[in-house]
């Protein structure tokens, strides 16, 4: 007994204390100890169940966005041809030989539309446009109209269509160009400003490619020899309509609306196999059902079975019947 035990003999004799003022508060202490601890412990398993969880949401929120982005990246960019193709058309004096009749001596030029791919989209119209840079000279203003001809062909170098139109330069008066030249003498002088005019010409307004006899190259005429050419360049410009106008001229909106509708669809299919793979219940009825159908074929079969067999026996009763009574 150690001096602890001494001195509770000495003050406590009849353990009155010891037994019903410590060991109750010992008790109450522990129990007290005891029940924070556990719910520590909850506490911190509850802790981690929420932040799993919540990692879970975050990851999963994460993916189906991106995957929605993705989505419509990749129907925007298979869906939605260039918008606009820049070709450099080299013109050069036709050579004619003395035999060839029909053959003259125009500018031309022939242009590839493809390079190892197509990029003309089957089905969407497009505008063929070539653009003219020429000089506003004294021989180019006596040229007047000229004719411009465009000739479509496929990979055989057969025509698919073809098309001419007749342009030429703007009018200018002598006064006007008095004036002009008096006001922009000092750009024209340091060369920021030329004499020159871009005349445009539109070959084709709506020409549709072909997946049977796809356009690979085109032909450029200049029906005018005495013509004056700083530059010219094939331009071909899909002309949208429908979802294709929506998309290329309100971009931003389009894509809100085609993320919105993807990542839609997308939680939907992810609520749906989170309730079936946490719900087996599905699995089990399935089962049961096909259990149930096995069974009632089953039981249709044994019961059809006998039917079978009787009529048999009868008609091989009525088959003995007769030939007994033909041996009569």
């Amino acid at each position: 007994m150690g001096l602890v035990g001494l001195l509770l003999m000495v003050l406590d004799p009849f353990r009155i204390i010891r037994n019903y003022v410590f060991k109750p508060i010992a008790t109450l202490g522990l129990a007290a100890a005891e029940e924070y601890q556990a719910r520590k412990a909850k506490s911190v398993k509850t802790t981690k169940n929420v932040f799993l969880k919540l990692i879970i949401v975050v990851l999963v929120g994460f993916s189906v966005v991106w995957a929605s982005i993705f989505l419509y990246l990749y129907f925007y960019y298979s869906y939605m041809p260039s918008v606009l193709h820049m070709k450099d058309v080299h013109l050069n004096i036709r050579e004619c030989k003395d035999s060839a009749v029909d053959c003259k001596p125009y500018p031309t030029a022939n242009v590839a539309l493809t390079n190892h791919q197509r990029f003309l989209m089957v089905g969407q119209p497009y505008k063929i446009i070539l653009n003219l840079e020429m000089p506003e000279s004294e021989q180019n203003g006596k040229i007047g109209m000229f004719t411009v001809c465009g000739t479509l062909k496929d990979y055989q170098q057969e025509e698919i269509t073809s098309s001419c139109r007749m342009s030429m330069l703007h009018y200018k008066s002598d006064l006007l160009k008095t004036i002009l030249t008096v006001v922009f003498a000092p750009l024209l002088v340091f060369g920021y400003r030329e004499e020159k005019q871009m005349v445009t010409v539109e070959l084709f307004s709506q020409f549709l490619d072909d997946s049977s006899q796809p356009a690979t190259n085109i032909d450029i005429t200049i029906q005018c020899r005495d013509i004056q050419l700083y530059s010219a360049e094939l331009h071909v410009i899909a002309n949208f309509t429908g979802l294709r106008y929506l998309m290329f001229n309100w971009p931003v909106l389009s894509a809100i609306i085609g993320i919105t509708t993807n990542l839609f669809f997308i939680l939907i299919v992810c609520l749906l196999s989170w309730y079936h793979w946490d719900d087996t219940e599905w699995i089990t009825d399935i089962r049961d059902r096909y259990q149930q159908i096995v069974q009632g074929v089953s039981k249709v079969g044994a019961i059809e079975q006998p039917l079978e067999q009787y009529k048999t026996d009868k008609k091989t009763d009525a088959i003995s019947k007769d030939w007994i009574v033909d041996e009569e």
